[in-house]
């Protein structure tokens, strides 16, 4: 049963709605158009089933009916394969009639008469060897018609080629006699009956499908065919049954067969000796190709037109000669010319006999008719029992000659004479006694019912067809008062009829009956109506009415079209009794809903399979409003108003089901998708605002005045990258060369080595130098060329060289580049963004960030405040001395911090003093090179770019006692001589708290002197280092204090300005942010790069966003204003899992209970539409603007303002809360180990999923803007019945994101979800852009705050979000491209980084193991490779993510996919050497083989023992231990090298395991798609594996191994 109901749970998801077709459409598409192709008759049979071209075009007036004939099943069976083939062939081709009537030869050949040939020819080949092997085949097939047409001879229209072909025969019938004529003829004739046939089929025709069950044995000795025949009897009977109960044969393969669609399987069972195989087989014709199983194809061949086949063709075949005769005549000069050379080449051709009969007799018979009607129009009524007899002899001759009843409908029918004279036959008979009317209302209605509804013109029928119908006096007196009544009448009908259907073999009795019963029911129905009406229940009269004209009912004279029969009453006593039921039970509720009820019963009530056509509906809506028009109430009106003229049927019957749900708010937005799609179209179709000269300014040709500095960037490699050409995407690049181990060999590679080894967070970056041999032997052997015999003495006076060598062989000989010119000229390299993220990184190594820069080729100067405005630091200062506490600050943007500025500068030169080292010293205990100094590696005096330039760094207290400063303090520092920067020197001053001078008070230089004075005059505090005092200076002029430093004990000396520092700075108030100094700057003159238009633009637009939020709640905000992603969207994803889960069903039934959960879902999503549109402000703003600056910077810098402002508004109360999160974390911890089950644990646990939604209520981001656009396109999706252009700028809008690198969301953390209609159209977007590339997919998992979004950042230069706490949620992804030259050596072109929140996150510790679980098994399924990242050596922990991870591979090696795996295990240490790990590397096996255990025996898989038996893995080659990530202690340590070179080493090993992937794994963009989608649906249902296996039948993308039977 559980096996059935996750069937039934798959059915709805696999059906894909199709367009119901016309049925002009329908007969057209059904079997590719075969009804209307011609037969060619002949003695062959392989002729008869060859497909021919179309021979008849489509009738005027063509409906098709109900079907003829019923479901049937029949068994087949076969003993060679080909006759078993030339079966199948007929059915395909000519249908169930042919090959039932084949025995008899109904069209001139058996169809076993020609099998046995083959097998009588077959036994004489094997009488020689009875140990041959054989061939037995028997199926079974369903039958199911569904609807049928016959097709009327004056119907029968040749098609256009057809024609056109004929008259090319007639033209040759009309040339000169001629030897060569006949056979010309002979072959055009022949030629016309290959292309287009020689008959034309009547039918009738029958539409539907043929579900197919094969047992096919082979291999087996003849003499064992009986006991063959039984075991294939056995296994197709338990496999039909199987799929009649829903438990079918699993099977392993798709076979097409012809254009039905097989599935093959195998079993083997013993009978006796006999060992064969049984090879079991289900087809379909007809019916959804992507159905699985027996009860899903007949639901989504019921549902859709569009998947009908045609079934059968009948028997009746009209000569095309006959065609010509009865149809054609006026097309043709000489018909009877045309007519006779077909039927004689036909003739010639086929050996048959041919005569033109057919036509002559149907011409004759209408001339026959003419005829017999022109006497009639003599007759005057005096005997009208003989007088109908001779009319009914007459037409039953007509019938027999013409083989239908066309000619007496379409001929005697319409003539006026017949018309008149049946008339007053009723109007003599009126005036009659009741006795002699009798026979002749029978005699009437076999001459009118039912051929007079077929489309015959009679005006007066109606009044006829009453008079017929009428009650004779005993019946007068009927009367229906109680709907009960009425039933009661309806069931004993039904039994007459059913009596009689079974007893009596005559089908006159049964049409008889047939009558009886119509006129019962008519008769009843009318006497209830007119009670209805009279008592004024005019909406139980219009509910009945409408019901009963479903089945034909005609209103005006209250009979029934045609006949009832069984189904027709049966639909009328259920349908009327359920529909009241129901009716009354709304109006105790509610009036509207009722109402609703009533109209769309009205609509939509139908006895066939057909739907009720536009037109029929348009009349019923109304009859509808002209009896209950007054009565609606104002919702029903609401609807109605809305719908006009000329509604929108689906639409209309869609609000309809709302209000009968009780939801009339929810039809208010479905009212206005027509406003909502002209919003999308004018929002995001209006015309996208043309580039602007100063888009362009970064490409302008600058010319290079700087000749040293164009040197520079030639050396360097980056001449084509100047000015401001470098961008993100430069960074986001998959190398061939590697880092790792490896040096740079050449000037050109020293950028790419400093952008690795800064992006690993390797500060060696700052140490990369390539010396020119020459230059450095010229250096240590210059003095020693030609003086190996001179004296030395140590004691000589040398000539200091100052200014580098004086020599002019020296200078010919280029010095190295200096290390922080690659650092510079990478700068003026980079584009906004790039700069961005480099300085960001370079924060990150605890380095000084350029502030003020020197423009290289003239005298302008930028400050940076846009490059630093990603730069984050968290700190903790001491408080008030008196509380003793500690203040945090926690991820603040420091250019927004206000802090005293302490500037360091140099006036004069030659010091032996470095001012960068100094400030190193002070900065660092450690004395990390925070600013490169002269004593750094590669240093030399040969520096071109950093002269002038203001570097900038903080110094971030962690509330230790190694503490220099209490405070957050600014530290800048000037490089080069002050007294040649003067411009810089002044901006220093305005701006700085204190400035801390480098001079010589022995320095005479007048300049020096001065700029030094006038520092001395200023009211900012100075502090003056003397390069040549030995001791310091008591202050003598207020905050002045001179400190001499030569010869000085370095620690002593740096306590010492350290605690001058502080002193100088307690009594001011001087705090200034980098916002603030920019306002200094701009007034300086210097150019801001936040000026520049884009951003300007950019800023403006999002502060104009922020405005919206000035007088919200933090809390309400995304409610508010991103309606989509709150409580519905999660209502709706519990809806979804319930869909597959159905644990809530109650007493429903599974349909139904599937049922309630599609209407919920559509009503949520009607409601979040309510909520959305029209769009916010917000939503509005964001979508026109990345709409319209799709291919400008100003989106990404709108973006990053809107992330910085949104930032900066809800930092603050996040971190509140994040506090108390952790205080009651912490608590919860504690009544964990003192009473695991006290009640006020609970509350706790309680308390905590309270804290973690109301952070998440007031989590505002980017992130949640761009989840708001899947949102949109979701819910949009799912209410436009078709895509237009607007849906897909939505998802184009991520794609160009994604691009650009933003990551993107993959799975909401929020709802723990994947958004599966917008993910794929994501990834359509992007495959579209570049094309349907290789993808090589990287995931990480982890349990929370491990460190692996830093990991990724570090190895792939990546931008995922990393914050203390729980910083990413859900899955994000992010696409980086791979080196052309490396594509084909990697065999992929891109990899996919997908991000993973931390699993046993506290808030979500009550429901943390199935969410982990969910998630685990996504990543590891989706990653070609996953990263499992444990941090520290808590052996707990590190026991839950083993766990997870384990159960997760296991699942993944049942499904057949093999993904690899490495293991992180961080924070352990320095690690050096391979036998320091090798105890842990051997715990850590013990473990995965334990788990792995363990998990193979919940999941019932005997052939795993230990990890290595689920994947392959190495624990010397697959385990990485990494070092801390910090070398000291945070705020002001700078990352340990180790840890980059851990990250550096285990990059390279992903990189090698990528290449040794096989290609086949190697998925493409379409194929990530189609497992997201596969995975996601299979982890909905909680047998992951059957389920995965099971969307993997129907998946396209795919072609894993089928598991087979032992699923």
């Amino acid at each position: 049963m559980e096996n059935m109901q996750r069937q039934l749970d798959l059915m709805q998801k696999r059906l894909s709605p199709r367009k119901i077709l016309s049925d002009r459409e329908l007969l057209r598409w059904a079997s590719g158009g075969l009804a209307l192709q011609g037969i060619y008759k002949t003695s062959d049979q392989k002729a008869l089933i060859e497909k021919r071209e179309e021979l008849l075009s489509v009738p005027k007036e063509f409906s098709l009916c109900g079907p003829q004939q019923g479901t049937r099943m029949e068994t087949k069976q076969f003993t060679s394969s080909q006759a078993e083939s030339m079966f199948t062939e007929t059915m395909e081709k000519l249908g169930f009639s042919v090959t039932a009537s084949a025995k008899g030869g109904a069209w001139g050949w058996s169809l076993e008469s020609s099998t046995d040939h083959r097998k009588h020819s077959e036994s004489k080949e094997t009488q020689h060897s009875q140990a041959e092997l054989s061939y037995f085949c028997s199926t079974k097939f369903s039958y199911i018609p569904l609807a049928s047409y016959h097709f009327p001879i004056d119907q029968l229209h040749f098609s256009k080629a057809a024609l056109q072909e004929l008259k090319c025969i007639e033209d040759l019938l009309g040339q000169p006699e001629d030897p060569d004529r006949l056979p010309l003829l002979r072959r055009r004739t022949e030629d016309f009956f290959r292309r287009f046939g020689s008959h034309a089929d009547q039918g009738p025709l029958h539409l539907g499908g043929i579900y197919w069950w094969k047992a096919v044995s082979e291999g087996f000795q003849r003499e064992q065919l009986e006991e063959v025949k039984q075991q294939s009897a056995e296994a197709l009977d338990a496999y039909v049954t199987g799929s009649y109960s829903g438990f079918g044969v699993n099977v392993a393969a798709g076979v097409d067969v012809s254009d039905a669609h097989s599935k093959t399987g195998s079993q083997r069972t013993n009978v006796q000796n006999l060992q064969t195989k049984v090879q079991l087989s289900v087809a379909h014709t007809g019916g959804p190709p992507e159905a699985n199983g027996l009860l899903e194809w007949k639901a989504g061949l019921v549902a859709s037109n569009q998947t009908w086949y045609v079934i059968d063709r009948g028997l009746q075949l009209v000569p095309i000669w006959d065609m010509i005769l009865f149809n054609h005549r006026s097309d043709f000069k000489d018909p009877l010319q045309v007519a006779n050379c077909l039927k004689d080449s036909y003739a010639a051709l086929t050996g048959l006999t041919a005569q033109v009969q057919e036509g002559e007799e149907l011409l004759s018979a209408q001339e026959e008719a003419r005829v017999f009607l022109k006497d009639v129009r003599s007759w005057e009524v005096s005997d009208p029992e003989e007088q109908l007899k001779k009319l009914r002899n007459f037409r039953q001759t007509l019938s027999h000659k013409t083989k239908s009843h066309d000619t007496w409908t379409n001929i005697c029918l319409t003539d006026s004479g017949l018309q008149n004279f049946l008339v007053n036959t009723v109007n003599f008979c009126r005036k009659s006694s009741i006795s002699e009317t009798k026979f002749i209302k029978s005699q009437l209605r076999s001459l009118l019912d039912p051929h007079v509804y077929t489309g015959s013109n009679f005006p007066q029928v109606h009044s006829i067809m009453q008079w017929i119908y009428q009650p004779e006096p005993e019946r007068e007196h009927l009367t229906i008062t109680q709907f009960s009544e009425l039933i009661e009448t309806f069931k004993k009908t039904q039994d007459d009829l059913l009596e009689v259907k079974a007893t009596s073999e005559s089908t006159e009795s049964v049409e008889e009956a047939q009558r009886k019963a119509t006129y019962e029911v008519s008769m009843s129905l009318g006497c209830f109506f007119n009670h209805l009406q009279e008592m004024g229940q005019a909406d139980t009269y219009i509910l009945l009415l409408s019901i009963a004209a479903g089945a034909g009912y005609h209103v005006v004279n209250n009979t029934f079209q045609c006949l009832l029969g069984y189904d027709d009453i049966d639909f009328l006593l259920h349908t009327m009794q359920t529909a009241q039921d129901k009716y009354q039970e709304l109006k105790t509720i509610c009036d509207y809903r009722a109402q609703a009820f009533l109209v769309l019963t009205g609509l939509t009530a139908t006895a066939g399979i057909k739907a009720v056509s536009p037109e029929e509906k348009k009349q019923r809506l109304a009859l509808i409003r002209h009896h209950m028009g007054q009565s609606f109430s104002k919702e029903v009106i609401h609807v109605l108003t809305k719908a006009g003229t000329g509604p929108n049927w689906e639409i209309l019957e869609k609000d309809l089901r709302l209000l009968v749900d009780g939801d009339y708010e929810a039809t208010v937005p479905s009212l206005q998708m027509e406003e909502v799609r002209k919003q999308l179209q004018s929002l995001l179709h209006e015309d996208k605002e043309p580039r602007e000269l100063h888009d362009d300014e970064n490409n302008r040709p600058e010319v290079m005045e700087n000749g040293a500095f164009l040197e520079l960037l030639q050396r360097l490699g980056l001449e084509h990258s100047y000015p401001k050409k470098m961008s993100r995407s430069n960074f986001h690049l998959i190398h061939k060369t590697s880092v790792y181990n490896t040096q740079p060999c050449s000037e050109r590679e020293l950028p790419f080595y400093f952008l690795q080894k800064l992006m690993m967070l390797d500060y060696g970056l700052r140490y990369l130098v390539i010396r020119d041999e020459e230059y450095a032997e010229e250096q240590v052997c210059s003095s020693n060329t030609g003086q190996e015999n001179a004296d030395f003495d140590p004691y000589e006076d040398l000539v200091e060289d100052k200014d580098g060598p004086t020599r002019p062989s020296a200078t010919a000989v280029k010095p190295h580049v200096h290390p922080m010119d690659i650092q510079m000229a990478i700068l003026h390299c980079a584009d906004d963004f790039a700069r961005q993220y480099i300085l960001a990184k370079l924060a990150i190594c605890q380095f000084a960030l350029p502030l003020l820069i020197p423009h290289p080729c003239n005298a302008q100067i930028q400050f940076s405040l846009w490059s630093l405005r990603q730069i984050r630091r968290s700190w903790q200062q001491a408080g008030k001395p008196t509380e003793q506490e500690k203040d945090n600050y926690k991820n603040q943007q420091m250019c927004r911090v206000s802090t005293p500025i302490v500037s360091f500068i140099r006036v004069g030169k030659g010091f032996s003093a470095s001012k960068s080292q100094i400030m190193n010293s002070l900065l660092s205990q450690r004395k990390h090179d925070v600013f490169f100094h002269r004593h750094c590696k590669g240093s030399s005096r040969d520096c071109l770019l950093m002269a002038g330039v203001v570097e900038v760094t903080w110094f971030c207290p962690g509330a230790g006692d190694e503490d220099r400063f209490d405070n957050c303090l600014t530290f800048t520092n000037l490089r080069g001589d002050a007294k040649e920067h003067k411009q810089q020197l002044t901006f220093l001053q305005e701006v700085s708290s204190l400035i801390v001078v480098l001079m010589s008070t022995s320095d005479d230089n007048q300049e020096s002197r001065k700029v030094v004075r006038a520092l001395c005059q200023s009211p900012k505090p100075l502090i003056c280092l003397l390069d040549d005092k030995e001791k310091a200076m008591s202050s003598t002029s207020g905050p002045r204090v001179r400190i001499g430093i030569r010869n000085r004990n370095e620690a002593e000396f740096i306590e010492e300005l350290a605690t001058t520092i502080r002193g100088l700075l307690k009594p001011s108030d001087t705090a200034l942010s980098l916002e603030n100094c920019a306002q200094v700057a701009r007034k300086q003159g210097m150019l801001i790069d936040e000026d520049q238009e884009d951003c300007k633009e950019a800023k403006t637009k999002a502060e104009a966003l922020m405005a919206l939020l000035e007088d919200m709640e933090i809390a309400q905000m995304k409610e508010n204003l991103l309606p989509l992603q709150g409580e519905l969207w999660q209502l709706w994803c519990k809806k979804d899992k319930e869909l597959y889960h159905l644990r809530e069903k109650g007493n429903r039934s599974i349909e139904q209970h599937k049922s309630d959960i599609e209407t919920d879902k559509q009503m949520i999503r009607l409601r979040q539409l309510r909520k959305a549109f029209p769009l916010n402000d917000l939503m509005h703003s964001v979508l026109g603007i990345l709409q319209k600056h799709s291919e400008t910077h100003t989106k990404l810098y709108f973006l990053q303002w809107l992330s910085v402002f949104l930032d900066n508004l809800t930092a603050g109360h996040l971190e509140k809360l994040n506090e108390k999160k952790e205080q009651l974390w912490s608590r919860v911890q504690k009544e964990k180990r003192e009473a695991q089950k006290s009640s006020s644990l609970k509350g706790l646990q309680n308390e905590l999923e309270a804290i973690s939604r109301k952070i998440s209520d007031c989590t505002l981001g980017v992130e949640q803007i761009l989840r708001e656009l899947g949102q949109i396109y979701e819910v949009l999706e799912e209410g436009f019945s078709t895509k237009d252009i607007s849906f897909l700028s939505l998802p184009h809008m991520a794609a160009d994101l994604m691009l650009s690198g933003v990551p993107i969301e993959l799975m909401d953390g929020d709802a723990s979800y994947v958004p599966l209609r917008w993910v794929a159209a994501v990834f359509d977007k992007v495959s579209e852009k570049l094309g349907d590339k290789r993808l090589f997919v990287l995931s990480i998992l982890g349990l929370q705050s491990s460190g692996k979004s830093t990991l990724l950042n570090a190895m792939f230069g990546l931008q995922f979000t990393v914050s203390a706490g729980r910083c990413t949620r859900g899955a994000y992804m992010q696409l980086l491209k791979v080196e052309e030259t490396f594509t084909d050596e990697l065999g992929f072109d891109f990899l996919l980084v997908v991000d993973t929140e931390g699993l046993r996150a506290p808030e979500l510790s009550n429901k943390s193991q199935n969410h982990d679980n969910e998630l685990a098994t996504f990543v590891i399924g989706l990653g070609n490779l996953t990263v499992i990242n444990i941090f520290g050596g808590n052996p707990s922990e590190m026991q839950d993510i083993l766990q997870i991870a384990v159960q997760a591979f296991l699942r993944m090696k049942q499904v057949k996919i093999s993904p690899s795996c490495l293991f992180v295990h961080q924070n352990v240490g320095e690690v050096t050497a391979k036998d320091q790990t090798m105890e842990r590397r051997r715990r850590l096996e013990q473990r995965l083989d334990e788990m792995a255990a363990t998990a193979a025996e919940e999941e019932q898989c005997s052939d795993v023992g230990r990890f290595s038996d689920v994947i392959k893995f190495d624990v010397n080659t697959h385990v990485y231990y990494f070092a801390h990530l910090w070398d000291g202690n945070p705020p002001m340590a700078p990352p340990n090298p180790h840890y980059s070179h851990n990250a550096q080493e285990l990059k390279s090993r992903i990189l090698a395991t990528a290449k040794q992937e096989a290609r086949g794994s190697i998925m493409k963009i379409s194929d990530v798609k189609f497992r997201v989608q596969d995975l996601w649906k299979a982890l909905l249902n909680e047998n992951f594996v059957f389920s995965f296996r099971n969307t993997q039948k129907v998946s396209r993308g795919y072609s894993y191994e089928q598991t087979g039977n032992h699923v």
